[in-house]
């Protein structure tokens, strides 16, 4: 067994297991996000560090949140930036995103549920939402 490995792992090893690009990492290290030591001039990623990697991933992957609310959520409280504020701010755009899908699931189930063969012809209901989306003459 190598020393690397049983001491850290290198940027592609940990690329490969998490399955993103070796440039993910060295932008999210830029970013602010990871800071994995150097050996020779290499990064060692640590298990602190591969932690890190797997909850980048989590919070963009379930809360939908970009590098700059994942940077301030893992700052914590700084007098510039409250991370409460970002997940406030998250949370009220995951609203608005599940208003807007249960709007879309609503006019996919009436389009199902609709007796017309041709229902974007000839349904009265879909018919008054797109008049109304008219912009006017």
């Amino acid at each position: 067994m190598s020393t690397e490995s049983s001491t850290g792992r290198g940027v592609g090893e940990v690329a490969a297991r998490f399955g993103v690009a070796v440039s993910t990492l060295h932008w999210w290290e830029k970013s602010g996000l990871l800071a994995p030591a150097r050996r020779s001039g290499r990064r060692v990623y640590g298990d602190a560090d591969i932690r890190r990697v797997a909850l980048i991933q989590l919070l963009q992957d379930t809360a939908r949140m970009s590098l700059p609310e994942i940077a301030a959520l893992l700052e914590g409280g700084t007098d510039d930036q409250d991370w409460r504020a970002v997940v406030r701010g998250r949370v009220a755009r995951c609203d608005a995103q599940l208003e807007g899908l249960r709007s879309a699931r609503a006019y996919l189930v009436h389009l199902l549920d609709c007796p017309s063969d041709h229902p974007v012809e000839q349904c009265p209901y879909l018919g008054a939402e797109i008049d109304a989306r008219l912009p006017p003459r």
